[in-house]
């Protein structure tokens, strides 16, 4: 980071490494806590997306870059989506990881490449180094209020829990925590914005170009971005009109620009959702509403009111520079009420400019009125606290408020590793049947198992499933009671067979969770041979009649 002291960069290195240590905790006392018998299934949040990214980094072994829905029974066409876990498959290869490895070693690099890049984000914004400091840490570690709800006795506001336990787009930490490719993105788009703002000062047609090259990669891996920076570009691009009475021709050509490049991946991905039936089921299925505002408020909750005194502030002093944060925040909150399925996702990297602007409020505004307080001061003195020390006492006391929710979040994870939960786990029976899956069968031949085990197969074993995703599986809920249905004693054996045949399922998975399900015993029935057997868990392969 070119014009920071190499004091401050190392500052900025272990704040984060200590992200990304203290991200981790959950991860591996799942590993080291596995009760005997057991195995870890490598993740503790969102799982059937998880196990999504995990099976596309299976498909990433192969030869191609197509990603095939492995969720779902029915025939399609691949199509050029998830790139990024197909990459990483592919590097797993050639690196000799294994893809549980390089999956969490991605983690790490691209959280901590998305730290450092805040880190030269907001350092465009602040120039003191006390405020720069702070704007990290409050990047790094803040949340919401949602631990006060927690507090009450309740879990719930308005029959909806805090977002700070479940928005991952909604901050940087909780990205950190669970998906690189989130982190990925948002990296490029603070990249982008970075390269944006110096076209702005200088017109440099390498910043122009250079714009439109980071977009690329960021429409690949998320493919709703442009809108967000299309929105916060026109939004900026207003304001910096109306500052200086005129419409700026050079940077609305500039604006033009950024918003055409992406656009043959756009019209790519358009044609592929809409074309394709899989597809526009997943697209009907991924309904993303944004939560209500008071949510929203709450979740950003500190951080949330002293930006508002930072966005005050900017507007005030009419710097060009930060009226971009002011815009990110204005376009992200336009869009995430505008009425589309991906709403929510609007969200993506608005903590950032949040926390700036916090910055700002708490610096310009919150702190000169605090340490003027005179009962703040007359305690100060009684302390022993110095100006400078009352400054730095409050500064930090304020910090650290934001930081319980993500407390609460690892600690709850950690509990579920430790107390073994049964959706983290699977037994050493399961995964030496599903490993016989990956090497004895054809990646092709569609699998049947209770919704669990079929979120874990194409992960682990890379074959194609029934069920398994709330998203790509075509009509999930049907799906889920059809497989209820087979496995329950009572249904009869000529529906059995039908719904066989239907999907073209070739192999049925049965071991306790199935068991959970139904009272079905496969053994006697005549349409189905064991091909594995151990001590709890046995496949049959489908006659064909």
């Amino acid at each position: 980071m070119p014009g920071l002291a190499k004091r401050e960069i190392w500052t900025v290195l272990s704040i984060g490494l200590v992200v990304l240590a203290i991200s981790s905790i959950p991860y591996l006392l799942g590993y080291w806590f596995a009760a005997p018998g057991t195995e870890f299934g490598g993740f503790v949040v969102d799982l059937d997306d998880s196990y999504s990214y995990l099976a596309a980094m299976q498909q990433g072994l192969g030869n191609g870059w197509r990603y095939q829905v492995l969720f779902t029974p029915e025939e399609h066409r691949g199509v050029y989506l998830h790139t990024f876990y197909l990459g990483l498959g592919k590097l797993s290869s050639l690196l000799g990881f294994s893809l549980m490895q390089m999956y969490q070693l991605a983690r790490v690099v691209c959280g901590l490449s998305l730290l450092i890049t805040a880190y030269a984000f907001l350092s465009l914004f602040l120039e003191g180094r006390s405020a720069r400091l702070v704007a990290y840490l409050l990047i790094s570690f803040s949340s919401g209020l949602g631990w006060v709800v927690l507090l009450s006795g309740s879990f719930a506001l308005h029959g909806l829990s805090p977002i700070d336990f479940w928005l991952m787009d909604a901050y940087t930490f909780f990205i950190i925590f669970t998906f690189p490719h989130s982190a990925a993105a948002v990296t490029l788009l603070l990249l982008f914005f970075i390269v944006a703002s110096r076209y702005r000062e200088t017109y440099q047609l390498r910043a122009l170009l250079g714009g439109c090259v980071i977009l690329l990669p960021l429409c690949l891996i998320h493919p709703f971005t442009p809108l967000l920076v299309d929105g916060v570009l026109a939004a900026h691009w207003a304001l910096l009109s109306l500052n200086r009475r005129k419409l700026l021709g050079r940077e609305a050509t500039a604006v033009t620009i950024w918003a055409l490049a992406p656009l043959p991946i756009l019209v790519y991905y358009f044609h592929a959702f809409t074309s394709d039936p899989v597809l526009q089921n997943w697209a009907v299925q991924n309904f993303l509403p944004s939560p209500p505002a008071t949510h929203l408020i709450l979740g950003y909750g500190i951080v949330f009111l002293l930006a508002v005194g930072g966005a005050a502030h900017v507007i005030q002093q009419r710097n060009e520079r930060r009226l971009l944060l002011v815009a990110w925040v204005i376009s992200a909150v336009i869009l995430l009420y505008v009425p589309f399925t991906l709403q929510r996702r609007m969200v993506e990297g608005l903590h950032i400019p949040l926390c700036v602007l916090a910055t700002i409020g708490l610096f310009e505004y919150l702190l000169p009125v605090a340490v003027d307080l005179g009962w703040l001061s007359r305690f100060a003195r009684w302390r022993g606290y110095q100006t400078a020390g009352w400054r730095r006492f409050l500064l930090y006391s304020i910090v650290m408020a934001t930081i319980p929710s993500n407390l609460y979040l690892i600690a709850g994870y950690s509990a579920s590793a430790l107390s073994n939960d049964p959706a983290l786990y699977y037994g050493l029976e399961e995964v030496d049947a599903v490993d016989w899956l990956g090497e004895s069968t054809e990646r092709t031949d569609t699998v049947l198992a209770s919704y669990r085990i079929s979120r874990y197969i194409p992960a682990r074993a890379g074959n194609r499933v029934f069920m398994g995703h709330f998203h790509e599986t075509v009509q999930v809920e049907s799906k889920k009671g059809m497989a209820e249905s087979f496995f329950e004693e009572t249904t009869s054996d000529d529906a059995r067979r039908a719904f066989l045949a239907k999907y073209g399922i070739s192999y049925v998975f049965h071991g306790p969770r199935e068991r959970l399900v139904g009272e079905f015993d496969p053994s006697r029935a005549p349409y189905l041979t064991p091909v594995f057997d151990n001590a709890s868990v046995q496949i049959y392969s489908v006659k064909r009649q």
